[in-house]
């Protein structure tokens, strides 16, 4: 049996498991993290239900949260676990572990013209650096850049950026989310960001509505049509696009800008894009530069398992 590689994206809320050869996508499981203690017992689970011959003698797993030395444990989730240990108790030989948004920054390079919404057109240069962002349970960011004729994924912790003010509106609404602790992209660019916002809005506004989730704010948007929920999501666009132009401008990601995560997936059309290439481009000096990077939601339903796949494929390959 041709030997297969296990894969892992595991985010802060769900955490998706399966088995590849490099080239296909095989036995993959969906898990929620919040019911299960430990990465040792979903692997437990999912590893216990595959015949002996397919079980992997490699693994990389993509993680939500910065990866450096043996122990790791997860940004927004109680888990956390001994990389060393993980392998000699699945006797693997080989175990990588990476950053989530490595993992999805992976797969851009590879992606079809049937995975990808344009949110503004641009001119891609093949070649430059491409930038992917994905509010979700947190704010991930990741790119990709091409060096020695490879696709390489640097790591990095984008999402805990500071968050960026524009005018005395957002320096207010800032300064209302700063009394919980400090302020960055991530506190305002997730589920439980969007939160936040509603949260702020409703406040300054007078309103005694609050919302304790994300999929609160989404729901009073679609089925009340509520102005607070309508005027956080619109706001929610905006500072994605202050957030993106700055990484764009930092990277020089003439590539492309990519978009997903949980959160645009749930709002869908409800995610203002006009809002959003408004504050990517701006009127600033690198307005035109901006204006010419094509920035695409990415429709792909697995972009993290995508790019492992690539990976494991590579790395087969190498």
């Amino acid at each position: 049996m041709t030997a297969r590689t296990l894969i892992g994206d595991i985010g802060g809320t769900n955490l998706r498991l399966a088995l590849t050869n490099g080239t296909s996508i095989e036995a993959e499981v969906r898990f929620r993290t919040a019911d299960h203690p430990g990465l040792e017992s979903v692997l437990d689970q999912y590893l216990g239900g595959l015949p002996a011959p397919a079980r992997p003698t490699s693994a990389l797993l993509a993680v939500a949260g910065p990866v450096s030395g043996d122990c790791f444990s997860l940004t927004n989730s109680p888990w956390s676990f001994s990389r060393n240990a993980v392998a000699e108790r699945y006797r693997w030989d080989r175990f990588l572990l990476m950053n989530d948004f490595s993992a999805v920054a992976a797969a851009l390079p590879y992606l079809e013209d049937e995975d990808l919404e344009t949110v503004q057109a641009g001119v891609q240069v093949l070649t430059a650096p491409k930038l992917v962002l994905g509010p979700g349970t947190g704010l991930g960011v990741g790119s990709v850049v091409l060096a020695n004729g490879k696709w390489t994924t640097p790591g990095g912790e984008g999402g805990h950026v500071d968050l960026p003010c524009r005018d005395e509106d957002e320096a207010e609404i800032h300064r209302m989310l700063r009394r919980n602790g400090p302020v960055s992209a991530e506190t305002v660019l997730s589920g439980p960001g969007l939160a936040a916002l509603f949260n702020v809005l409703a406040e300054r506004g007078g309103a005694a509505i609050r919302a304790g989730a994300g999929e609160e704010v989404m729901a009073r948007l679609v089925d009340a049509e509520c102005p607070i929920a309508r005027e956080a999501m619109d706001r929610f666009a905006i500072f994605l696009g202050a957030v993106a132009a700055n990484a764009a401008l930092t990277i020089g990601a003439r590539g492309g800008v990519y978009l997903t995560g949980g959160v645009l997936r749930h709002a869908g059309e409800a995610f203002r894009e006009d809002l959003f290439r408004a504050h990517f481009v701006g009127e600033g000096r690198m307005s035109e530069y901006l204006s010419a990077i094509p920035v695409y939601r990415i429709r792909h339903p697995e972009p993290g398992l995508f790019g492992l796949r690539m990976l494991a494929r590579v790395s087969s390959a190498d």
